[in-house]
This record gives structure tokens, C-alpha cells and sequence, in this order.
């Protein structure tokens, strides 16, 4: 290695521990950045921070005049990154207090890019993963208890007042900042009390009451997104009348630009943070296959086996999968997967998960989440990857319980979102042999994927409430073709049962 590169490697380690002392740890350096904020103000932080991490990386590496340019840098981007969002927390939380509203703050942070898998694989056990100036949007929680009636999308006198003010308020803000372009989108949220198709469509309306009277206030049309949720993402448990209050909310979203708009979006529609709560009744309305995606799928025996079966379902109940009665509140994967809240979009939230345990898929059903709209009927490009996970692009996957296969077709996860590219069919042959290969029954399945430290948690819904299987969990590695664990359940005996299940990339 030659002198210069010596030099400039020696430059580079003391700029790092600079930073390291600047920031008083680098343990845990999210964590410390946000007591570091909460003491001294997340603006001030940013100032000091952008300016001490400029000027030094500018002295090392460009000399006095470098040091002189780097701190100037830093010190714009620092100071702008912590006021805009510290100024507005502020002020909403001042709006609060006067209207006595219950607003849940929570800032949208980018983490550092990095390859997905790689990011997954090393995600750490902390939600904080990046430094707290790296702020891109900030999201307001509002209880709606005051803003509409029971099942109601007729905004109240009092909301009507209380969003006038936070209109001109934010408003106004947006104007002395030059952010009027940057978009706005605005959730309703419900309990789930009542039918989770009944409760989506309330909750779409009372999202778009919201923003049609931003737009009345004066926000541009094309910046307002409205999605009605429903019950699909509580925050609090339902069982109980605190909760079912929380859960009952407006959630307002203001990102910096339409990029991270799409990544929020992207990110929310896997964030475990909302299996935890869930609570609904399994099979309390019937299942849909609304929204299916086709994928190109490799085509297998298996496969094969599926079409020539069609769309018939089979008459048998109650096959045995050789399993135990399932835990009531319990889940049989807790101990193999550990929720990573960053997923793979970059984005995460300030809002870490409550302790409460995440639930089997029994004890959970499918989620009823709306598209997110635009009030000016603008379309919003969707964050969207092509690659697919490594052994996951649309093969069919099984394995046999108990003496009968149980199909997946197909298991089809692109690589960065965590989406799934297809929904899958649910296909099993019953008393499997080489002389008894057919496929017995078929039934829609609706999958989505959770992001873990080590591994993804795919949930699958049976479409059919007739059929023998009720649901599935899954473990996946990020990569690979054999799922780490899993388990089935299914209806003996008038409970639930569960079964191991460890399906892999099969052409049985």
C-alpha cells in the first residue's frame, strides 16, 4: 500500500471516530442522536452535527479550504433537515393542546442505502438505524373521536374547526419553506367492530372528507392521497375500549417528496409493527381475490397436477394433518423470528412496536387495506422492484404432512419490497403415493411477507372457509429454497389444530 493511500485510510478512521464522539456513541447511534434530541432540540443537533461532520471530512480530505466548504455544507443541510420537521412537530403538538386533541407524533426516517438482502440479513434488533437528522417526513396519529360520529363520514363541528387549524398551520408552514409540491396523504383508520369490508369503505370515506376540506383551505388537489384501511392496521389492542379509541384514528402523512411517498406505501404494507394487535376473527366475512397480480411461473409436474384439476374444491373434511391442538393466544414461530421494522425499502418510523406477541395466522385473517387514491385523479407511480428472491420466482413449493402434500403454487417474492408478485393457490392430494398423485382440492390463498432479522414470515389466508386447511405460516430464508419453519392449521374436531409444515422447491 502506497504513502497516499495510508493517509488517506488514516483520514478516513479519524473521521469516523470524530463522528463517533460527536454523537457521543457509536453502540447504538440512532438511540443516542434521539436523547441527544429530546435534551438539547433535534434542529440543534442537526446544526452541530452537519457542521462538526463537514468541516472535518472537508479538513481531512481537502485541507483549511476543504474544512471551510464541508462545515458550510453541513451546516445548510443540518440546520434545514432538523428545523422543517422540528418546527412542524412542534407546532402541531402546540395544536394539540389547544383543541385538546390526542395526536401520536412519529418522524419517517431513511436509512442508509445497502443492498436489501444484505440489509435484512444484518438488520439490528433496535428500530433506531439511522442518525434522527435523517428525517424525510413526519406522521401525525389523531384519534377521530371528536372529528366524526359513529359510523359516520360527515366531519363534526369541532373537526371541522380543529382541521381548519391544522390546515392554515401546516399551510403555512409548507409556504415559508418552498415544500407546497410536496405530497400529503391522509389514512383513515377504524376498530374492528363490524365487517372489515364495511369498516374499509367508512374509513376511505372519512380520508377523503379530510383531504377535501385541505382542498378547500387551499392545498392543491394533485398533493392530497387519501386510503381507507380499516381495521387492517391497529396499533392497540381491540379487546379493550383504550384500544378500539386508538385504533379509531386519522393518519396524516406529510413526506418531502413522491419517492418517499411511494416507499411509505410500500413499507406499510408489510410492517409486522401491525400483526401484533391483530386480533380479527378468522373467516368473519368472506374472503376475495380482488387485486390478484399474474407472474410468469415455471411450469412443474405440480403445476401441471393444479390445472388439470381446475377450480373444483374439495368435498373431504376433516383430514388429519397429524397435528395438536394450537395455543389460543400463542404462536409456535416466536422464538425463530425476530420483526425487523425497516423492511426493504429504507424507510422506517420513529413508532417502535409495544411488546405485545405477535399471533398464528389463526388467530389473525386477511387484512382489508384500499388503494391510495389521489383527491385530482393523478396516478401514483408504485414503488416497485422486478427481482425476484433467490429460489422464490414463481416455482411451486410442498411437502408432505402427516402422508398428504400440501402445495404452494407458486411462492413468488420479489426481492427488495417484499412483495408478492402472485397470490398463491393452496393445493393438497390427499393419502399420497406414486399411484395417487392427483391433486384432491385447490383454494385461493391470499399471502403477504413480513420482514425479520433472520428470515421473512409469509402468512397465507384460505379463500374458502370450507376448506381443510385454515391458514399457514411460514418462515423463508432471504434466499434459498426450503422455508427455515412453518406450521399449518386446520379445523379437528371444532378446534383448531396445528401442524408443522416445512415446505420446499419441489417438482413432486
Amino acid at each position: 500500500m502506497d504513502a497516499h493511500s495510508l493517509t488517506l485510510r488514516f483520514k478516513t478512521s479519524i473521521l469516523v471516530s470524530a463522528v463517533c464522539l460527536a454523537l457521543s456513541s457509536c453502540a447504538n447511534p440512532g438511540k443516542t442522536v434521539d436523547e441527544a434530541g429530546e435534551k438539547y432540540g433535534r434542529t440543534a443537533i442537526g446544526c452541530v452535527g452537519g457542521t462538526l461532520i463537514g468541516g472535518l471530512a472537508g479538513a481531512l480530505l481537502g485541507g483549511r479550504d476543504g474544512a471551510l466548504k464541508g462545515a458550510a455544507a453541513g451546516l445548510v443541510a443540518g440546520c434545514i433537515a432538523g428545523h422543517m420537521w422540528d418546527k412542524r412537530e412542534k407546532d402541531l403538538q402546540r395544536l394539540a393542546a389547544e383543541e385538546n386533541m390526542k395526536i401520536q407524533m412519529e418522524r419517517v426516517y431513511q436509512a442508509p442505502s445497502q443492498d436489501p438482502v444484505r440489509a435484512k440479513k444484518s438488520a439490528q434488533k433496535d428500530n433506531q438505524q439511522a442518525p434522527q437528522n435523517d428525517t424525510v417526513g413526519l406522521v401525525a396519529q389523531i384519534e377521530d373521536s371528536s372529528m366524526f360520529g359513529v359510523n359516520s363520514a360527515t366531519l363534526t363541528e369541532s373537526g371541522v374547526r380543529q382541521l381548519e387549524k391544522l390546515a392554515a398551520l401546516v399551510a403555512n408552514a409548507r409556504k415559508g419553506e418552498g415544500t407546497e409540491k410536496a405530497p400529503i396523504l391522509v389514512i383513515g383508520h377504524t376498530d374492528d367492530t363490524g365487517s372489515a369490508e364495511y369498516n374499509q369503505t367508512l374509513s376511505e370515506q372519512r380520508a377523503k372528507a379530510v383531504v377535501s376540506l385541505l382542498a378547500k383551505q387551499g392545498f392543491n388537489a394533485e398533493q392530497l392521497y387519501f386510503q381507507g384501511a380499516g381495521e387492517g392496521r391497529p396499533v392497540a389492542d381491540n379487546s379493550t375500549q383504550a384500544g378500539r379509541d386508538m385504533n379509531r384514528r386519522v393518519e396524516l402523512v406529510e413526506l418531502k417528496d413522491e419517492e418517499m411517498l411511494q416507499k411509505r406505501i410500500a413499507s406499510e404494507q408489510h410492517n409486522p409493527r401491525y400483526i401484533q394487535q391483530s386480533k380479527a376473527h378468522l373467516n368473519q366475512v368472506p374472503y376475495s381475490s380482488q387485486s390478484q397480480r399474474s407472474a410468469s411461473t415455471n411450469s412443474t409436474k405440480a403445476e401441471s397436477k393444479t390445472r388439470k384439476s381446475g377450480e373444483r374444491a374439495s368435498s373431504t373434511k376433516g383430514i388429519d394433518f397429524g397435528g395438536k391442538p394450537a395455543a389460543k393466544d400463542n404462536w409456535e414461530l416466536a422464538s425463530r423470528f425476530t420483526p425487523n421494522y425497516q423492511g426493504g425499502t429504507g424507510l422506517f418510523s420513529s413508532a417502535v412496536a409495544n411488546d405485545a406477541p405477535i399471533r398464528s395466522c389463526s388467530n389473525d385473517s386477511k387484512p382489508v387495506i384500499g388503494e391510495v387514491k389521489n383527491l385530482a385523479g393523478k396516478a401514483l407511480a408504485q414503488y416497485k422492484t422486478t427481482e425476484f428472491m433467490p429460489g422464490m420466482n414463481g416455482k411451486v413449493w410442498a411437502a408432505k404432512v402427516n402422508g398428504h402434500v400440501v402445495y404452494i403454487n407458486p411462492v413468488a417474492v420479489l426481492a427488495e419490497s417484499n412483495e408478492v408478485a402472485a397470490q398463491p393457490m393452496v393445493a393438497f392430494t390427499q393419502n399420497y403415493s406414486k399411484k395417487n398423485s392427483e391433486i384432491t382440492g385447490q383454494y385461493q390463498g391470499h399471502a403477504t411477507v413480513y420482514p425479520g432479522q433472520k428470515n421473512m414470515l409469509m402468512r397465507i389466508f384460505i379463500a374458502d372457509s370450507k376448506a381443510p386447511i385454515q391458514c399457514l405460516d411460514l418462515l423463508l430464508p432471504y434466499g434459498g429454497s426450503k422455508a427455515v419453519d412453518g406450521t399449518l392449521y386446520y379445523p379437528k374436531q371444532q378446534q383448531t389444530y396445528v401442524a408443522d409444515y416445512r415446505p420446499r422447491n419441489t417438482d413432486i
